[in-house]
């Protein structure tokens, strides 16, 4: 992880993305922020989202019902299927496979595979969780803080390693300076908390550098 460069950060198996998702996709900040998406969406209680690790992506949610079931959104790693699915909702539009790839059996032969978090490795998840239990204006603060910090990364400023430095540090001086809004109700209050994390973020990886 130290020595990570920009080019091994860019290097997804399975994706394509931009250069940001991608790096957030290494150091799993995707998740975090998806562990955010889930609570605010569904009102699913912290405690009860997991994010786990599944080398395939093919398995891209999973709900346990009250019977213990299990019910699995699954398809092949292409950002075209969920853009498609967002351009049609709350329809499903027909697609006769020939820009998309369809998911078969053969896919799953190998297995599905999930493995859990290492949070000493990965520490962006818990960064994500404690902003999100937090509240308020803070998700929206780390957010911008990490767009800040990765593009700091590419444009390689600083190193993969202090991005979730970067976003502590941030996290922990907005708490102690008091600039989390418990109750947002404007637009502005979250433009303002945007231009806030990205602005700590900065200053952040300018005192890192001394």
């Amino acid at each position: 992880m130290e020595a990570a460069t920009v080019e091994d950060a860019l290097k997804h198996p399975n994706w394509s993305m931009g250069a940001k998702i991608t790096v957030d996709s290494a150091t799993l900040m995707n998740k975090g922020l998806e562990v955010i998406e889930a609570h605010n969406l569904f009102g699913i209680p912290y405690d009860d989202i997991r994010a786990v690790i599944h080398p395939q992506s093919i398995v891209h949610s999973a709900v346990e019902m009250e019977d213990t079931s299990v019910i699995a959104q699954m398809g092949v790693p292409d950002m075209k299927l969920p853009i498609l699915y967002t351009l049609a909702y709350p329809q499903r539009l027909h697609h006769d496979g020939s820009s998309l790839q369809r998911l078969s059996l053969k896919d799953l032969t190998g297995g599905l595979t999930f493995k859990e978090v290492d949070t000493d490795k990965y520490p962006c998840v818990d960064l994500a969780y404690r902003a999100g239990r937090r509240g308020g204006t803070a998700p929206a603060i780390l957010s911008a803080a990490n767009e800040k910090a990765v593009e700091l990364f590419l444009d390689r400023k600083i190193k993969f390693v202090d991005i979730p430095k970067i976003l502590d540090a941030v996290l922990s001086r907005a708490e102690s300076e008091g600039v989390i809004l418990d109750n947002p109700t404007e637009i502005r209050h979250i433009v303002e908390a945007d231009a806030w994390g990205r602005e700590a973020a900065a200053a952040a990886a300018a005192a890192a550098q001394h």
